[in-house]
């Protein structure tokens, strides 16, 4: 079933420019120079595309190895290269898919104007000076994440001014009428510092904010509104909860997004060329049906919450596929959220069963928090027969994650 995202996606790109960005393509369609200009030859050695990594929601950059004439062993500052795109492998083939031929000794491509949540095929070709061909077949997949869509929840804009609501048959009190500094059975309500540690600090906290735990904190705001003898006092916003029960959608949003100062608005990366990340990004068979991939952290300090510890703050999504061209996007096969105990540990890992294959291609990609008030089900989310309304929640939730796209090849 193909969802109206998807065929929005299909109708934008057939009108994708041609060429990529970055000065290195040249418009196509040049005239030949010789009698065998065009044609395929076996004289051109290129093994094809190297990588295709999807760099942001509408760019990809390709990568090869440079081609060189095998009866000279020349030519690699001579050779151009020929760039197709298309929705599958098979159009990847095709000469109409040529988006691009590159100037003489390139070794990249950046293909941009793409559009997002979309996987795209890649074939890359040599050409030399009289416009032969090598005989290329290889194809590397990128697939673009959703657009970055930020958080929604800001302190002073939508939480403070929950404090300020009037209680019930007492027109004249509010939360902040008795919650306006910190002390003896009493916090302060009136700044994020004072919310988050609630009667303690910042760094032994007691306060019902639980970051990224919307119902969690919520029971813990009922729990201690209603503990004795707090009880009494807010007792007309339970005979009454009109205004109770205005706090509780903005309160859980906020809570969901990490209860930030500020909604977040940049997506968490892997830090691939930090040396400290050197070696923490492989995977492994621990069971004949059963891999486990170890990740370092990603880096979001946007996304940190005011105490500044870093546990639950990201989701990390799990993609595999038999080969990377065949990479379900559609539907992550795991995820993993670094716990309490873990969060101080240089790598974090996640487990899956895996029965396809003796070997496969798994992608990390890390989540922060932004979506995560965003109710979905992925255990029963089958995107092959999802609605449009389904799929839809899906882009949505998954709208936070990262641009990297980094491979792990794993082996039995």
């Amino acid at each position: 079933m193909r969802s109206a995202l998807t065929c929005f996606s299909l109708a934008l790109l057939a009108i994708l420019p041609a060429c990529g960005s970055g000065g290195s393509a040249t418009s196509i369609g040049a005239g030949a120079s010789s009698a065998d200009a065009g044609k395929p030859t076996t004289d051109i050695l290129f093994h094809g595309i190297s990588t295709a990594d999807a760099i942001n929601p509408s760019e990809a950059t390709l990568s090869w190895q440079p081609a060189v004439i095998a009866s000279s062993g020349a030519g690699s500052a001579q050779m151009r290269y020929r760039v197709y795109r298309g929705l599958t492998e098979s159009l990847a083939q095709q000469e109409a898919s040529l988006i691009a031929t590159t100037l003489q000794g390139a070794e990249s491509f950046i293909d941009s104007g793409l559009p997002d949540n979309t996987t795209l095929y890649y074939r890359v070709v040599a050409m030399d000076t009289d416009e032969r061909t090598s005989i290329t077949t290889e194809v590397a997949s990128a697939h673009t994440p959703a657009t970055y869509g930020p958080g929604s929840a800001d302190f002073i804009a939508n939480i403070l001014p929950l404090w300020d609501t009037p209680m019930p048959g007492s027109p004249g009190t509010t939360c902040l009428s008795c919650h306006t500094t910190p002390g003896l059975g009493s916090l302060d309500l009136s700044t994020l510092e004072g919310v988050l540690a609630g009667i303690g600090t910042l760094q032994a906290p007691d306060s019902f904010v639980i970051p990224y735990q919307g119902e969690s904190s919520w029971a813990e705001f009922l729990s201690r509104m209603t503990m004795l003898p707090n009880f009494f006092s807010h007792l007309p916003y339970f005979t009454q909860p009109t205004g109770l029960a205005a706090m509780e959608e903005p309160l859980m949003a906020w809570i969901f997004e990490g209860a930030l100062s500020a909604p977040d608005s940049t997506p968490p990366v892997f830090e691939f060329g930090d040396p400290e990340s050197a070696g923490r990004y492989h995977g492994e068979f621990t069971a004949f049906d059963t891999v486990k991939v170890t990740f370092p952290h990603a880096s979001d300090p946007e996304s940190l919450p005011f105490s500044g510890a870093r546990a639950g703050q990201l989701e990390y999504a799990i993609y595999a596929g038999v080969d990377s061209n065949s990479i379900n996007w559609g539907k992550p096969i795991a995820f993993g959220i670094v716990e309490l105990s873990t969060q101080e540990e240089p790598t974090a890992s996640v487990s899956f069963e895996w029965l396809q294959s003796d070997s496969l291609i798994v992608v990390v990609r890390p989540l922060d928090s932004s979506g995560r008030s965003v109710p979905f089900d992925f255990e029963n989310y089958d995107p092959e027969n999802a609605s449009a309304a389904e799929l839809d929640a899906f882009r949505h939730r998954m709208r936070n994650q990262s641009a990297n796209e980094r491979e792990i090849f794993i082996a039995r």
